[in-house]
This record gives structure tokens, sequence and C-alpha cells, in this order.
């Protein structure tokens, strides 16, 4: 069972944002909560120093810790890290130093002949390091905390939608969810229900899309026609911001949306 005490909240709040994807109003907040943790006080905690040294951050969360600029704890976490990094690279880079030494004594005719083979020492060793250097590179403290919250949420999404028939009236009611979390709410589906309420689940959820996407579709087929003379005095409808909803709706969190900033419902 989740934690619902602490996890419905920030559900219900993101649900009465009526923006077009409430996981991405969830995961927006948990990603501001990972960047205060990581430059704020938990940043002195060991068990945070260790993770934040071994996972490092991805390009874009780099870029959003700098321009918190909180440089100093930037600068302390990311040397530490660095130096974890540079020690864990010359440790995997020792396996194709050694084999490039033993390639150097053959002779030339067992050197070319070695060369012919992808299965030659130093070629197991150089892919063997450029597995190790892909995994340092794309490893995230943040994102992966931010995974796992998500995931938390999503089950609590299940969980709500079985339990909670107001909930399950939000449900209905709001615009769906983009389609980068589209399948999070799919596999969750699979995964934390089963029976009447997976499939009235799943049912609700394929309706609620269709028709969501449908309406951003059609907002945004109308955002065109309006640079059409014939259209230029009839009425914009709701397809002023068109091309920032479809966007988001097609990658999520792409463009700050003024549904983001309404007040919630109470």
């Amino acid at each position: 069972m989740p934690q619902v005490h602490l996890d419905t909240i920030p559900i219900w709040d993101a649900y009465k944002k009526e923006s077009e994807c409430p996981l991405c109003a969830l995961e927006d907040a948990c990603e501001k909560q990972f960047l205060d943790v990581a430059l704020g006080g938990a940043m002195m905690e060991p068990d945070t120093r260790v993770r934040t040294n071994e996972r490092g951050f991805c390009a874009d969360h780099f870029r959003k810790l700098y321009a918190m600029e909180n440089k100093l704890s930037l600068a302390l976490m990311t040397h530490t890290h660095f130096k974890d990094v540079i020690a864990s690279g010359a440790k995997a880079a020792e396996p194709l130093k050694r084999a490039l030494e033993a390639e150097r004594k053959k002779n030339p005719v067992a050197r070319a002949a070695g060369d012919v083979t992808r299965l030659s020492p130093v070629h197991k060793a150089l892919l063997a390091l450029c597995d190790h250097l892909t995994m340092r590179s794309g490893s995230c403290f943040i994102c992966e905390r931010m995974e796992s919250t998500m995931a938390r949420y999503v089950e609590t999404i299940c969980y709500l939608y079985k339990k909670d028939a107001a909930f399950r009236q939000a449900f209905a009611a709001s615009k769906g969810v983009c389609l980068r979390h589209y399948p999070l709410l799919l596999r969750g589906a699979g995964r934390y229900l089963g029976g009447a309420a997976q499939l009235d689940f799943l049912s609700a959820l394929l309706e609620l899309q269709e028709k969501n996407l449908t309406r951003v579709e059609q907002d945004l087929e109308w955002f065109t026609l309006k640079f059409d003379y014939r259209n230029r005095d009839k009425p914009w409808g709701q397809s002023r911001d068109a091309v920032e909803r479809t966007l988001n709706k097609l990658q999520g969190r792409v463009i700050p949306s003024a549904d983001d900033d309404k007040p919630q419902t109470p």
C-alpha cells in the first residue's frame, strides 16, 4: 500500500491545477524539491554526498543547479564528484593500459595478426572503458530520485482511483496527461490494479486521452487557420496558446503554460 497520507496531498494539489498533465505538475514539484536538497543542508549528510559523488547529475540538472546561483555549494559538491569520476575512470582504464603495453611488446607480425580480431584484449578493454564512462556520464542523482518518486505517485493514483469516488470524478474531469507520462499510468494500471478496478481505470484513461488529445489537436488546427485572412475576425476560442499546450502534451514540461499558474480550486 502506498504512503497514502504523504502522497495523496500532492496528487490532489496537482489535479486541482487543471493543467494539461497533473503528472507534469507532480514531476515539476519533486524536481524543485530535489534541486533544493542537492544544494541545501542535505548536501552535507554523508548518505547524500555518497550518492551525489557516485551518480552526479545530467546536463539538464547541472544547468538548473548552476542557475540557482549557490555557487559555493555547487562547487563543493561537484569537486568531490569530479574526484570520484577521475578515480573511477583511472581504475577502469588500467586494463586498457595493460593491454596496450602487451601489444607494444609483440613483434610486428604478431601485432598485425592481433588487429584482425575484435576479440583482442585491447578491443575488449576499450569497450569496457567506454561502457564505464558512458555509465558515469549517464547517471543523475536527481533523475533517479524523481523516477522513484513518480513511480510512487503512480501507485497512489491507482490506489485513489480504486478507493476514492471523489478522486475518480476528478480524474474523469481532468485534461488527461502528456504522452510522455501516458505509459506510466498504463503500466501502473497493469502493476497496481486488477480485476474490475483495472478494467475501469484503463477504460477511463483511454477515453480521457482520446478526448483531450483531440481537443488539443483541434485547438492547434484552429490556431493555424486563424492566420488565413478569411478567419481574421473570427474568435480565437481556446487556441491562443495551442502551440505551447501541444508541445507540452507531446513531451511534457516543454514550455511553462498559463494553466500551471492558475490558483488551485479549494
